[in-house]
């Protein structure tokens, strides 16, 4: 793969991951018609738990099938599919039973004023049918096809999307109206993986590999338990920790939530930027020029990473607006201090993904749980600390924490076995030059300067962030290009799986 390459794959990738927080962005506005801020808090806590059960559900087969791919012999491949995808089916009815019987009667102490019937039930709905899109996405990376993820994620957009119009504005049916378009999405999973499954039919479950798949996967359950508690863990806090009554408490959940997603696509542009990556890294970091390589693509990805963060931040008062002030009123502006305050979060997520890749490249995924579950501590205290002090705000800053640590913590880790020598001059301007150019934006308030006039001063700070980020890129984007070039000589052929490449 060239560099034209990777970063046209890292396009469609990022497209495709950025589907579902697009339909949760361009829903917004529906949500926030449709559903008062208690009813998207609802909405929002039972994603968030969604997400937390998914973990459990998937076993670490997502991040164990990816690897597999490269390690079983081309052959063993469709075997290998069929038979992860077993093991989760035994694990989504087990699981799903288990917890519908012993999660009911105390849902309403963990959720207060949320009840499990039929919110709970919708939630673990979502969690199995969502459970096996690992299946498809990894299949699709790994033969480096990134014009069929898209259809795929275009796919269960289009559906989900679809029916979340149809339940909400149609039916009027609220917070349960949007789980069910959430649910829309997974039966299109399902659908999608079991067409992949189909064709590699009259292949034989392999309990060797499903027993190698558990002992690379199940050490990343405890890791994403942790990255959860990092990343969503916050919502629930917020309900327990505020002091408010339960529908002033789901009002606020519902506010910070919406700040949330907005900032969150500084993060699903990392994720869908690393979705390309590990798979090229995978074949060339082991090579001589690996640790440059890694050095200049962590500079370049992380000065994208920088505008877009720039972006949100800055322009967080007119999104705002724009959005959410009308139907929710003034409460709604404390979204964007919590919007600039998770974007700049993000860009620590991003680091943590770049430096992430030597360890699974190394394969010393044991000690991630550690690593996760120390930064998701981390988190914790923050939040309990900060939440009943400053509110939602709390949660936000309590992000930033959690992110730093983690990042700091994952470099040192891999640091130890891989040599991970990155551009830290360049690095610290950008970051200060994000700073600054944050700082510059909350002096300009459109309460005094004007909507328009300030909506202006605030694109042209971000313009000329911009500006600087292309020039510090310029040299890694220059030294990159021989790198990638000598790189491909020397990286394996990827087994395809499927007919010839397409164009798209």
């Amino acid at each position: 793969m060239t560099l034209r390459g990777l970063l046209r794959g890292s396009l469609l990738y990022t497209l495709g991951n950025l589907l579902p927080r697009l339909g949760a962005f361009v829903l917004l506005p529906i949500y926030t018609a449709a559903m008062a801020p208690a009813e998207f808090g609802i909405f929002s806590l039972m994603l968030s738990l969604s997400g937390l059960l998914a973990i459990g559900y998937r076993l670490g087969l997502d991040g164990a099938l990816l690897r597999m791919h490269f390690d079983v012999e081309p052959r063993r491949r469709p075997s290998l599919y069929l038979t992860l995808a077993g093991v989760t089916l035994l694990a989504v009815v087990g699981m799903s039973v288990m917890l519908a019987a012993v999660a009911a009667p105390f849902f309403g102490l963990l959720f207060p004023g949320v009840d499990f019937v039929p919110f709970g039930l919708l939630a673990l709905a979502i969690t199995a049918t969502t459970a096996f899109q690992y299946v498809p996405s990894s299949l699709f990376r790994a033969t480096e096809r990134p014009g069929r993820f898209l259809v795929f994620a275009s796919a269960v957009f289009v559906i989900g999307t679809t029916a979340t119009v149809v339940f909400l504005l149609v039916l009027d049916l609220g917070a349960v109206g949007g789980l069910l378009g959430q649910l829309a999405g997974g039966v299109a999973v399902v659908a999608a993986t079991a067409a992949i499954l189909v064709r590699f039919r009259g292949r034989p479950l392999d309990r060797q590999l499903a027993r190698g798949a558990l002992a690379y996967g199940l050490p990343l359950v405890p890791h994403g338990m942790a990255s959860w508690v990092l990343s969503l863990s916050d919502r629930w806090l917020i309900g327990l920790l505020i002091g408010l009554p339960a529908l002033q408490a789901q009002a606020a959940v519902g506010i910070y939530a919406f700040g949330y997603v907005v900032a969150q696509v500084v993060s699903l542009v990392a994720m869908s930027f690393n979705a390309a990556w590990i798979p090229f890294f995978f074949a060339r970091g082991e090579g001589p020029r690996g640790p440059a390589l890694l050095r200049e693509m962590t500079s370049i990805s992380l000065g994208v990473l920088a505008v877009l963060a720039v972006g949100v931040a800055v322009m967080a008062p007119e999104i705002t607006d724009l959005l959410a002030r009308q139907q929710w009123g003034d409460d709604a502006l404390v979204a964007a201090d919590v919007m600039m305050v998770v974007a700049l979060a993000a860009l620590l997520h991003g680091l943590y993904f770049m430096v992430v890749s030597t360890i699974f490249l190394r394969r010393r995924t044991r000690g991630l749980p550690l690593l996760t579950l120390l930064a998701g501590i981390a988190n914790v205290i923050a939040n309990v600390v900060l939440i009943p002090t400053i509110g939602i705000m709390g949660a936000a800053w309590a992000t930033i924490l959690g992110y730093g640590c983690l990042a700091a913590a994952t470099w040192w880790y891999g640091a130890r076995t891989y040599p991970i020598r990155l551009d830290l001059p360049r690095l610290a301007v950008l970051g200060v030059g994000v700073v600054a150019a944050v700082a510059t934006g909350r002096l300009i308030d459109p309460a005094d300067a004007g909507t328009l006039a300030a909506g202006m001063l605030h694109l042209a700070i971000v313009v000329a962030f911009a500006v600087l980020a292309a020039f510090l890129l310029r040299g890694p984007v220059q030294r990159i290009r021989p790198l990638i070039a000598v790189g491909a000589e020397d990286a394996a052929e990827v087994d395809t799986m499927l007919p010839p490449r397409e164009d798209a």
